[in-house]
């Protein structure tokens, strides 16, 4: 989808907010059948092998895209959602709570607990709930005529609502794979995780990895390297197309070479 049909979308949905749900819903659906991952990435979630233990984590739910295309690629795999804005994880932690693979935790994830201030944008009262961020200048920006036809920043209201915010290392968990989009809070959940990338090693995925320099060292020093993917293979190097880069040591490494050499799949190139 072209980005000129997604800001004619985007413009459409603010004037009439109830074609989001039927989206979302239609948009669900049409990957369930398909078996198609939200983002093209999530394709590469077929390679790891998870022991008993080993969970994949969600950082930033939004609207449950990446537990979807998590279960499309690993359909037993353990799943951990977390979502800072109370209604989305609520809601989430409702679609999901048949499942016994799946967990949403309605809480945000820092690098210190307690209770913070989430900024929560709305365009001609239509709340765009999946760019809340702790950083009121990311919920603020994103939203503009680039994005937006005939955007009028009179019409942008910036809501203030309390979350709970926790730490990864206080969570106690083995992941495998961490996916976080929280709108530009990324190295804050990472530098709260510092204990737990440390002892697992987990895949990471992240948007925009070298927007904020903190995390590009951080992740240094954890001994991470960043891989893109090309919709066949797993390469070295910054993405060439999509914002996303994996993140991975060359233990995790060694170990994605292995499993696909005894599923006889060349997946990774270095």
């Amino acid at each position: 989808m072209g980005e000129r049909i997604r800001k004619g979308l985007r413009t459409l949905q603010s004037e009439l907010p109830f074609l989001k749900e039927l989206k979302d819903g239609a948009c669900f659906h049409a990957r369930r059948m398909l078996q198609t991952p939200h983002e093209r990435d999530f394709a590469a979630l077929r390679y790891l092998r998870p022991s008993a233990n080993e969970c994949f984590v969600d950082v930033g739910a939004n609207q449950g895209q990446s537990i979807e295309s998590i279960l499309l690629a690993q359909p037993d795999a353990t799943v951990v959602s977390f979502e800072a804005t109370p209604t989305l994880g609520q809601k989430l932690a409702r679609r999901y709570e048949r499942y016994r693979n799946v967990r949403v935790v309605p809480k945000g994830l820092s690098d210190c607990a307690g209770h913070f201030t989430l900024f929560v944008p709305a365009y001609k009262g239509f709340v765009y709930d999946g760019l809340a961020s702790f950083d009121r200048e990311a919920a603020t920006s994103w939203l503009n005529d680039e994005r937006v036809f005939g955007f009028d920043p009179a019409k942008l209201v910036i809501s203030e609502v309390a979350c709970e915010i926790e730490t990864l290392d206080a969570q106690k968990l083995a992941p495998l794979f961490i996916k976080v989009d929280v709108q530009g809070y990324e190295y804050n959940v990472l530098n709260g995780g510092r204990d737990t990338l440390r002892r697992y090693e987990p895949v990471l995925l992240l948007e925009a990895f070298k927007s904020d320099i903190r995390t590009v060292r951080l992740a240094e020093e954890l001994g991470y390297n960043e891989y893109y993917f090309d919709g066949s293979y797993l390469r070295r190097g910054s993405p060439t197309k999509g914002p996303n880069s994996f993140l991975i040591t060359p233990r995790r490494i060694k170990a994605l070479c292995s499993a696909a050499e005894m599923a006889s799949t060349a997946c990774v190139i270095s």
